[in-house]
């Protein structure tokens, strides 16, 4: 009998907000794959969970999945996890659930945390509709690419920056969209969290004198009909 794969949302940052489900399959299953062993190996020693942990990334997940569904053939059950939030949204994990339907395994959610969901809920902006891109290309003329095809787009899009690029991605932003309401979040959740809404133009002038640190989501108005 075939095992089962699970993918399992964990915290964005506060521990305290993973579900009861989430720690009840962690602790069930024989293995985990995550996308990063050293980060998820905190929040099992947290919860006093020990398992074997296969680890994933962009390059060797193709590969790795084959060693998984191998195991899953062989009726063990395994719980897939990024370092944050929902697992497959801009993170490893969509060939090895792909691999577990090709080959007739059963999936299920185990629904939590997610970066996205938890941004656009607290934006102020109406979010009925809304695009999320993910990070976006680290060369400038590739990110001025993307931001104008996607300046027409009458409802808010969502982006993933790091510190590093954040400065240039707001003045790209500027140039590529005009004038946009900007809603920017830094480390949703944990210790040093802040959420800062301004105009672009605003928020450009704050992080040309700030020491950009964490982690950080943008949401974008849209359009104006």
């Amino acid at each position: 009998m075939k095992g089962i794969l699970y993918v399992v949302a964990t915290p964005i940052g506060n521990l305290r907000d993973i579900t009861l489900r989430a720690i009840e399959i962690l602790k069930a299953v024989d293995f985990i794959v995550a996308e990063n062993r050293t980060h998820s190996l905190k929040l099992l020693n947290h919860f006093g969970i020990k398992k074997q942990i296969i680890g994933i990334n962009s390059y060797n997940e193709e590969r790795k999945a084959k060693e998984v569904i191998g195991y899953i053939k062989k009726g063990k059950n395994c719980a897939l996890i990024s370092s944050a939030g929902t697992p497959c949204i801009s993170d490893p994990g969509t060939i090895i659930v792909r691999t577990c339907y090709e080959n007739g395994i059963d999936v299920k959610v185990v629904p939590g945390p997610s970066a996205v969901i938890s941004a656009l809920s607290i934006s102020g902006l109406f979010v009925d509709k809304f695009m999320f891109y993910g990070f976006l290309p680290q060369k400038k003329g590739k990110k001025m690419k993307i931001l104008k095809e996607i300046s027409l787009i009458p409802y808010p899009v969502v982006f993933f920056e790091s510190p590093r690029r954040l400065l240039e991605t707001l003045y790209c932003i500027k140039e590529a969209l005009g004038e946009r309401f900007v809603v920017i979040f830094k480390e949703m959740t944990k210790l040093y969290e802040e959420t800062i809404r301004a105009p672009v133009t605003e928020l450009i002038e704050r992080y040309e004198h700030e020491n950009v640190k964490g982690e950080y989501v943008i949401i974008v108005e849209g359009k104006e009909k």
